[in-house]
Parts: C-alpha cells; sequence; structure tokens
C-alpha cells in the first residue's frame, strides 16, 4: 500500500472537539480537498465510518441507499444534529456504525495516502496545525510513513508542535532548529501522476522486478524525491507557521 500520513484525535478525558468546532473543521476540510490537486486519496477526517446494512433491506422494492437517504433527510428535517442523525440510522438498524473513524480508541481519526506527493504531505500538516487551532482543548497525534515529518510523529495543539524525545537527541536537536517539518517545492509536484495501489500479476514478478515497483520502503508509490537531507532546496516551510516546537519526554 502506498505511504500513508495517519491523524488522530484519541478518546481522553483531556481531548473535548464542540459540535460547532467539529463543523467548522469539516469546514476547512472540505476546502483543502476541492481547492486543491491530491494524487492518492484527499483528507478523511471522521468521527464516525458508515456501512449500510446492505443484507437486512436487500428484498425491498428500493435500495437500502434510498431508505438511508429519505430517513437522513427526515431527521435532518427534525432538527437533529450529525451525530444524532447518525445515531438513530444506527438505532433503526439501516447503518452499521465505527465511531471514532477509521482506528481504534479515537473520538475522530483518519488517514490520507499521499505515496511520494511530498507536496500532498504538506497539505495534510497544513490542514491539521489549523485544525488544532480551532479544536482547542484537543490534540491531535500525525504519524507519517515517510519522511516529510522527520521525527515521524507529532503532537499538534492550538498551533504548537509538540515532538516525543528520543534518546539520540535527534527531535531536540530539530525542534531547536525549528525544523521539525521538510521543506516542499510544489512546483515539483505539478501534473504529477497518481499514486498506484495494485500491480498486475505481481506475484508473477521476480525479486528484483518487484524492487523497481517497492523501492525501499516495500510500499507502492514512494520514493525519495528531495532534492538534499529531505529537504528541497527552495519551497514552502510550514516550520515557519508553527507557534512553537517543544519536547514531550516520557
Amino acid at each position: 500500500m502506498s505511504r500513508r500520513l495517519i491523524y488522530k484525535i484519541e478518546s481522553l478525558p483531556i481531548n473535548r472537539v464542540t459540535s460547532d468546532e467539529w463543523s467548522e473543521i469539516l469546514r476547512l476540510q472540505h476546502w483543502y480537498n476541492s481547492e486543491f490537486e491530491w494524487t492518492g486519496n484527499r483528507l478523511a477526517f471522521k468521527r464516525y465510518v458508515l456501512f449500510p446494512n446492505a443484507e437486512e433491506f436487500s428484498d425491498l422494492d428500493h435500495t437500502v441507499w434510498e431508505i438511508i437517504a429519505q430517513r437522513h433527510q427526515t431527521l435532518v428535517a427534525e432538527g437533529r444534529t450529525e451525530e444524532e442523525v447518525v445515531a438513530q440510522l444506527e438505532r433503526d438498524g439501516l447503518v452499521f456504525v465505527k465511531w471514532g473513524g477509521y482506528f481504534d480508541g479515537c473520538s475522530a481519526s483518519g488517514f490520507t495516502r499521499v505515496a511520494d506527493n511530498e507536496w500532498n504531505a504538506y497539505l495534510v500538516c497544513d490542514f491539521l496545525l489549523k485544525a488544532s487551532l480551532i479544536c482547542r482543548h484537543a490534540t491531535i497525534v500525525v504519524s507519517d510513513e515517510g519522511k516529510f515529518i522527520k521525527t515521524g510523529v507529532v503532537f499538534l495543539r492550538e498551533g504548537n508542535v509538540l515532538v516525543p524525545d528520543d534518546s539520540t537527541g535527534v527531535s531536540a536537536s530539530l525542534v531547536e532548529a525549528r525544523h521539525v517539518f521538510s521543506v516542499v517545492d510544489p512546483e515539483k509536484y505539478d501534473g504529477h501522476p497518481a499514486a498506484k495501489h495494485i500491480i498486475p500479476e505481481f506475484s508473477k514478478l521476480t525479486a528484483q522486478e518487484r524492487l523497481k515497483y517497492l523501492k525501499q520502503w516495500n510500499w507502492l508509490g514512494y520514493d525519495d524525491s528531495y532534492d538534499a537531507n529531505g529537504d528541497d532546496r527552495k519551497g514552502f516551510d510550514l516550520n515557519t507557521k508553527v507557534k512553537s516546537f517543544q519536547i514531550v519526554r516520557a
């Protein structure tokens, strides 16, 4: 699978997000998804994931999606909030709900496949940094399977970046230099090809042929495309938008 950026708000007492704040985050997410070009996935920060109960409603004249849409419209007209509507659909047996998004132990979570598109990785973190200013009483955990986030994992809270300490001193030096995120030149990604998640007849390829696709990361679509040391020579620097960098010690 292509390299991902994963983001979560864990289900902890210190993390509180109001309905108004979440609505604002969704509006911001929609703007990013509409305004920019994405070659893998778009942003997908979710408080829940829905699965239709297709088997239970398979013998009716209308599809389960049509029934859900009609019920949804009725509930919205009654003035129900988004979460109230979903909860009622679940009680009605129309849907199965994975609360908290894609990952367990979360109040909201999601991921975006970016493969080797570092500009998309920048946009994901740029969005999440802004989102942390909206939900001021919650911490967003972000992890990168690639190298845009130089420390691999960061915690975003109110526009600040908290970096887990390590025994090597690398994290501390990056925090001191205010250089946790890589510099990205968006012009390098004009016309960037879409990430491929499937290789036909992959099982028939030799080990050497597979390496041409998988590279050292063993994920489709990842490539070291930096100019030097994980940074482009010019470009957008997300580090300048961060209020402060701090080390989080165990």
